[in-house]
């Protein structure tokens, strides 16, 4: 395959990347925020494909084969991204303990209040 049709094809990929991630966040699966992040993925990929022919020349100074390269981007692109998506997760965690927490302490004081008073009117009002 020449270098103009792995330009193509990746550019391709990427825009078919993006509308799926734009379908995706339109139908309401995907928050803004990871739909941003989304797309930012599928932009680097539209860029590696303008860059590839560079892919070549840096293998070559830092000693490595060209495929060797863009699989060592690519993880490393993936793991930053479960990174993040780590991060989210944990603050989410932290964040529904704090809530399962409140939760608890507030049903904790409703049968407090109605051990106080078994027999409570339905409605009370300033007398």
């Amino acid at each position: 395959m020449n270098q103009i049709t792995q330009v193509a094809v990746l550019i391709v990929g990427g825009l078919s990347f993006c509308a799926g991630i734009l379908l995706i966040s339109r139908n309401g699966w995907l928050t803004m925020r990871y739909t941003l992040g989304w797309l930012f993925v599928g932009v680097c990929i539209m860029i590696g494909g303008l860059l590839t022919g560079l892919v070549g020349p840096i293998a070559d100074f830092i000693g490595v084969s060209s495929n060797a390269l863009v699989i060592a981007v690519a993880a490393i692109a993936f793991l930053a991204l479960t990174v993040q998506l780590s991060i989210t997760v944990s603050g989410l965690l932290e964040r529904t303990r704090t809530l399962a927490e409140r939760n608890a302490l507030l049903e904790q004081r409703i049968e407090a209040l109605r051990a106080a008073d078994p027999n409570p009117s339905p409605r009370r009002g300033r007398e």
